[in-house]
């Protein structure tokens, strides 16, 4: 089964995606110009990107992007409205705007869960409501109070033994999303609330949940983002803030 993801929110702001009447761009009363889409490029069956929601859009300049299968991006494009693809199928002829944005892509692997606190790890103040599924990557927009400068790494894991939790007779599937920093910053660095652009391949994890809840009959699978927030009261350990994501496994969306 074929999970897509539709907004459950507006865009937040440090990512907003517009559509507005371009007029550089062929004619003015047809083109269309879109901004900041994340994107999962594909090489087989045919070459292109592929947006939230399945459409896959291609150009000769995609063609020539150097990316293998998988890898992500955001990408900014206009399109003619008139175009008869449109209406036909799933796939869209686009010029780009600008060089599409390498989004850092993170492997998912199971292991035992610890809320101990790690070296050098970061406390994610919030994560957006902007969480697109694409092709096997989850896109996330974490946030960091830090200083513009730093580099950080993102540890994504799920617990291997228990998949996921019971509640209610409903089940949740635990992702556990954490970040350590990677860059010596001065002591006295200026720190203000930084957001990244992530994408982890949740795949293997998310078909095992698909399947399970599909053999279960449920109507919804769930899945819970779990990460790191803050250290508990005395820094031995952390505490965890959950982002919850909902699929509708009648429709193929994100509620």
């Amino acid at each position: 089964m074929k999970c897509e993801m539709r907004k459950k929110d507006l865009y937040w702001v440090f990512a907003v995606c517009f559509i507005m009447l371009s007029s550089c761009l062929g004619d003015s009363n047809t083109r269309i110009t879109v901004g900041e889409q994340e994107a999962v490029y594909q090489v087989r069956p045919s070459r292109g990107l592929v947006l939230s929601g399945g459409r896959l859009i291609y150009s000769s300049s995609i063609n020539s992007l150097r990316a293998d299968a998988g890898d992500c991006f955001m990408v900014q494009y206009s399109f003619d409205t008139s175009n008869p693809e449109l209406q036909k199928t799933d796939s869209l002829s686009v010029e780009l705007l600008g060089e599409p944005t390498e989004v850092p892509l993170w492997a998912v692997e199971g292991t035992v869960p610890s809320d101990t606190l790690l070296t050098d790890e970061q406390y994610i103040a919030k994560i957006g409501t902007r969480t697109p599924y694409i092709k096997g990557r989850l896109f996330l927009w974490p946030q960091l109070n830090e200083p513009e400068s730093q580099r950080d790494s993102f540890v994504m894991h799920y617990d291997s033994v228990n998949l996921y939790k019971t509640t209610d007779g409903f089940r949740t599937y635990n992702l556990y999303l954490r970040a350590i920093r990677k860059s010596e910053i001065p002591a006295d660095a200026d720190s203000t609330l930084v957001p990244h652009t992530e994408a982890f391949d949740i795949e293997s994890f998310f078909n095992k949940a698909l399947e399970m809840e599909t053999a279960n009959q449920s109507k919804t699978l769930t899945i819970a983002v779990n990460y790191v927030a803050k250290p508990n009261k005395d820094t031995t350990a952390v505490e965890w803030s959950v982002l919850e994501l909902n699929y509708d496994l009648e429709n193929g969306t994100e509620e």
